[in-house]
């Protein structure tokens, strides 16, 4: 069994808000998932006098407050900001914590948009496109003397993003952006999976057809689109819908529909997820 975690300090009556993370928090062991699930993200304007006002003010944690003040007034770490909250609550396992400040460590040694860079893949990888397509585009408009090579591998990201968001043309659009500035193949090969997704068979015969790279690069396309739809065939979601089609056939409307209303709502939640903003 998991040890028993106890709980310290007081349920907020308001949240703070974690800006780098978009998230708010009621209780100090919130804050203390939310530092170790989100360490790539935070950085020094996360500890700052607002977050220790609220700890002591919101947590009824005066002691943890104070001591937090008079690290920062010596302008101490902030992998030993926190450091110190996770130890005082100790909500987190000891390698967790250590985990935790070696990669602030790590950040707090990055340059800007090395920073960025780190956040935005953390980001894409976790699924909180909106906010990583911000950190992209920062990227892609602010560094000076970009690389070809990061530009492109910027540019596959953002195209990965939109081909989940289902936005297939313009996924495509940056995946052609990718391979001409990045000259990786599998930009290409990506690039070609979304035309065909948003291409009817025979517009994306035809589209092929007129390319020799294009025409050879399809065959890679059709194996892994062929692997694809025979690992989607052995998968819970296929059999989920397989449950629901026999539920039809046999009748049992009452079944049906909850099933059908029960895979809806997880698809909603599962897109607003990724979705928090209007994506343009």
């Amino acid at each position: 069994m998991s040890r028993p975690i106890l709980c310290i300090g007081s349920y907020a009556k308001e949240p703070y808000h974690i800006e780098k993370i978009g998230r708010n928090v009621y209780c100090i062991e919130e804050l203390c998932y939310c530092i170790v699930k989100n360490a790539f993200l935070i950085d020094e304007e996360t500890f700052e006098e607002s977050l220790f006002d609220w700890i002591e003010k919101e947590c009824s944690l005066t002691r943890l407050a104070d001591e937090l003040r008079n690290m920062a007034a010596k302008r101490c770490s902030m992998a030993s900001l926190a450091g110190t909250i996770l130890d005082y609550v100790g909500y987190n396992t000891r390698k967790e914590v250590d985990r935790t400040e070696e990669i602030l460590r790590a950040n707090a040694g990055m340059d800007v948009y090395r920073k960025k860079l780190a956040r935005a893949d953390f980001l894409m990888k976790n699924g909180r496109f909106s906010m990583a397509f911000r950190e992209y585009e920062f990227l892609l408009n602010n560094t000076p003397e970009i690389d070809k090579k990061l530009r492109g591998r910027i540019e596959h990201n953002e195209g990965v993003m939109y081909a989940k968001l289902f936005l297939f043309d313009k996924a495509a659009m940056m995946f052609q952006k990718a391979y001409e500035d990045g000259g990786e193949r599998e930009s290409y090969l990506q690039y070609l999976s979304a035309v065909r997704m948003n291409l009817s068979n025979k517009e994306y015969v035809s589209f092929i057809a007129d390319s020799d790279e294009a025409y050879e690069a399809s065959m890679d396309v059709e194996s892994r689109m062929k692997e694809a739809e025979e690992l989607y065939a052995s998968s819970e979601d296929n059999l989920m819908l397989r449950t629901v089609a026999v539920y039809k056939a046999e009748g049992k409307m009452h079944e049906y529909y909850d099933k059908v209303g029960e895979i809806a709502d997880g698809m909603k939640r599962d897109y607003r997820d990724i979705v928090k903003d209007k994506v343009k």
